[in-house]
């Protein structure tokens, strides 16, 4: 099922493409498009708000997500993400949440810093970057 977030200034500012894909196991999401400062924290609140949404309705605990977002991650609104959306994920039922950051290095060195974030609000959350590591950590709690 995939799903072009909706928003007429976003369709025109920042794309992001969100696709899920719920599995026996886990509900898969793939995001995809460009981070734009000023508008990041808003986009992957509604991200997170329609995962959260999907794994409420099947049920899921466990959730990957695989991002391909491209362009600087901006702190302050990374840190506004991890701040919010671990509640948003908990009252749908998600325990354990794995992300994989394809982006590159300095993408994956500041994804890290969210993840603190997530996790220091309860979140079990990792980030990596491959996707079969993030599913053996994801299935091995």
């Amino acid at each position: 099922m995939e799903r072009l977030l909706p928003g007429p200034q976003r369709s025109l500012v920042m794309p992001i493409t969100l696709t899920c894909q719920s599995t026996p196991d886990y509900l898969r999401f793939d995001v995809s498009g460009t981070r734009i400062q000023g508008k990041f924290a808003e986009e992957m609140l509604e991200v997170w708000r329609r995962v959260a949404e999907e794994c409420r309705a099947n049920r899921h605990t466990l959730v990957i997500g695989i991002s391909r977002l491209t362009g600087a991650v901006p702190k302050a609104e990374l840190f506004r993400v991890g701040e919010v959306a671990p509640k948003m994920l908990h009252d749908a039922g998600c325990r354990r949440v794995a992300y994989v950051v394809l982006g590159g290095p300095e993408a994956l060195q500041a994804l890290k810093f969210g993840e603190t974030v997530a996790v220091n609000r309860g979140q079990i959350t990792q980030v990596f970057d491959d996707e079969p590591s993030a599913i053996a950590w994801l299935l091995g709690g």
